[in-house]
């Protein structure tokens, strides 16, 4: 038998899902920042108990890459991308160039899912409820799915 030898990995069933909201724990973007505004009408001593009083930013999820283990959150890990344009000079559906900030996939480990009952970050177990399989929260026990 020739070529590399087949590897069998196992991928875990993602707890997270599109559309939730999660808790950045690690990275670039854990510390929590201030908006220009906020920062403006506090000082110094007052924002840094601010920043304090919020350690970490929240996000929704936007898509799943599931074969890589990532995740895109909306206004976290923003990278810039440079394009040219495409198209005709003619066209109206010519596409913008210049420099594009979007947001770029974050490991699914560094990130924590936010209850919507409790409003805090936990774990998700899996459980049943009206013979429906559902996420619940570790917390509060609570679903964290509507149920439909």
């Amino acid at each position: 038998m020739t070529g590399k030898p087949s590897r069998t990995t196992r991928r875990r069933k993602a707890l997270i899902k599109t559309g939730d909201t999660v808790f950045i724990r690690s990275g670039r973007d854990r510390e929590s920042r201030l908006t220009p505004e906020e920062a403006e009408r506090l000082e110094t001593q007052d924002q840094r108990r601010e920043v304090n009083r919020r350690p970490g930013r929240r996000g929704r999820v936007l898509s799943i890459v599931p074969d890589k283990n990532r995740i895109i959150v909306e206004g976290v890990n923003i990278v810039t991308k440079h394009s040219r344009p495409r198209g005709r000079a003619s066209r109206a559906t010519q596409l913008q160039a210049g420099r594009i900030e979007q947001p770029s996939p974050i490991s699914i480990a560094n990130v924590m899912l936010v209850c919507p009952n409790c409003d805090r970050p936990t774990r998700v177990r899996r459980g049943t409820l009206e013979n429906k399989p559902v996420r619940l929260c570790r917390r509060c026990g609570e679903p964290v799915d509507p149920i439909k």
